[in-house]
């Protein structure tokens, strides 16, 4: 088997913006990693055009145009070098994803997951669903940048696309003191050898054995790179122990992989990572693994 490319930091970063109060803390934090990581930087706005939404649309690029034009100033004057803007008409989500492709980008920042005010609840956000057909590290941004990221936590389950994700972090962030992030669940064995023993011991036993082979694992991720990476095992299923890790240790950002299986409806890619996009009071970086 041909080993996988070692993970790189991105060359050219799409912003996707809403043009929202909101979208500028995704356009505040693009632009810094553009910086960060030396790569350039293409703004890309979605004019929304559908039979819902017919009239008015060529007001509503005029407006967008000079929105745009006021972004690409900004970008520019930061970043030294010209940052090109594009708009674009149809589904936000998949002329996104088409436009990633189209100028060979491989890495994109959009704003906070929300819902439409009509039909979305049968697709989720618009930041899910760009998550769901990426083919590139999709980074959703919800909180102000206060400088480079430097509390990263990453969520980690010992499969390739958590294993990829811990790689790929590491090369993207390679001064950062990463925090793997393992959620376990305890699933005794009522029946069998336990029958004779009490409720606790059996818990207990079963506990002790989960915990064991989490530690294993997380030795074997982890590896010699022990400066680089720390751990957190907590009992639970990965969204609520997500969800309790963020609000207590407060990380700038969360890593999750995501997965692509052949065969796999698409609403189904990614599910664990679509949720954490959806409730984590931070920044969230979902990457695919290599295929």
């Amino acid at each position: 088997m041909a080993k996988s490319p070692a993970p790189k930091q991105p060359q050219n970063i799409l912003l996707a913006t809403d043009l929202t109060a909101a979208g500028d803390r995704a356009f505040d934090r693009a632009v810094q990693l553009a910086k960060e990581w030396n790569a350039d930087l293409t703004l890309c706005h979605v004019v929304e055009a559908s039979s819902a939404r017919p009239i008015g649309i060529e007001r509503r690029i005029r407006n967008v145009e000079a929105e745009m034009t006021e972004l690409e100033a900004r970008a520019s004057g930061v970043l030294k070098r010209a940052v090109p803007r594009h708009v674009v008409i149809g589904d936000p989500a998949g002329r996104v994803i088409e436009h990633a492709r189209a100028i060979k980008s491989d890495f994109v920042v959009t704003g906070p997951a929300h819902a439409k005010a009509y039909g979305e609840h049968l697709l989720g956000s618009t930041a899910a669903r760009i998550l769901r057909q990426a083919h590139v590290p999709v980074l959703a941004v919800r909180r102000r940048a206060e400088g480079a990221y430097k509390n990263i936590a990453v969520s980690v389950d010992f499969s390739t696309a958590s294993r990829d994700a811990v790689a790929a972090t590491r090369a993207l962030f390679p001064a950062v003191v990463l925090t793997l992030v393992h959620a376990f669940d305890v699933q005794p064995d009522w029946s069998g050898n336990g029958a004779n023993k009490s409720v606790g011991e059996i818990e207990a036993a079963e506990r002790a054995r989960v915990q064991r082979i989490a530690e294993e694992e997380m030795a074997r991720l982890i590896g010699k790179d022990k400066s680089k990476m720390k751990s957190v095992m907590i009992e639970g299923r990965p969204g609520p122990v997500l969800t309790d890790y963020v609000d207590e240790r407060r990380p700038d950002m969360v890593v999750t992989g995501t997965y692509s299986r052949a065969g796999t409806p698409e609403h189904m890619i990614g599910s664990t990572a679509e949720v954490l996009l959806n409730t984590l009071a931070c920044d969230v970086l979902a990457i695919r693994p290599e295929e």
